[in-house]
């Protein structure tokens, strides 16, 4: 039974390095930029009105790009092999938006790809995030500045520019590891070139 709890805390922990890295804004889309709702306003919808009663209420529904403790369909496995010491949680990838300043350009703009990764490991932080930087680095990433740690232990991230015949490909990831006691559980997401 007490695997079984450790199970749990561990994918609920995951799931919560993803949303507070999503609502950062290091995520692309509307995630972290839609306002609030106040709870008076949340309480007038039906939905909430009945969760908040005990009434029936729809369960979240989760993203068919993602893939529990194993890489994702569309994942570029090569970008980001499985560390030393660590176990996949869970990942996801899908196509990102093409940028709209591409529209007109004559050019066809590169597919992308939006990547999350959800690891546990063992080992400690300094060594999750030194990791994580030998492989990137190995893939022709250079550590930048990276955003807030949301409450994060520790946060990186890293750039990737090529130049091809369309024009300049930036690739971005965030690594953000969380220590909960037990273990370390981190989070690598952004966008790169699809394969």
């Amino acid at each position: 039974m007490p695997h079984l709890a450790t199970a749990r805390r561990t994918a609920a922990l995951a799931a919560a390095i993803g949303l507070a890295l999503a609502t950062a804004g290091c995520g692309t889309g509307s995630a972290g930029t839609e306002p609030r709702t106040s709870g008076a306003t949340a309480e007038s919808t039906p939905e909430a009105r009945a969760a908040v009663s005990g009434g029936p209420a729809e369960l979240p529904t989760f993203d068919p790009s993602s893939a529990v403790a194993t890489y994702a369909e569309g994942f570029p496995v090569d970008l980001f092999p499985m560390p030393e010491g660590a176990t996949l949680l869970a990942s996801s990838a899908a196509p990102a938006p093409a940028p709209e300043d591409t529209k007109g350009s004559k050019s066809k703009p590169v597919p992308m790809t939006q990547v999350t990764l959800n690891l546990a490991s063992g080992l400690p932080t300094s060594k999750v995030v030194a990791q994580a930087k030998q492989i990137l680095v190995e893939q022709g990433f250079e550590q930048i500045a990276a955003p807030e740690s949301s409450g994060l232990t520790a946060q990186t991230a890293f750039l990737r520019v090529s130049r091809t015949k369309a024009g300049e490909i930036q690739e971005s990831l965030v690594v953000g590891v969380l220590d909960d006691g037990e273990r370390r559980l981190a989070s690598i997401s952004g966008t790169v070139r699809t394969p």
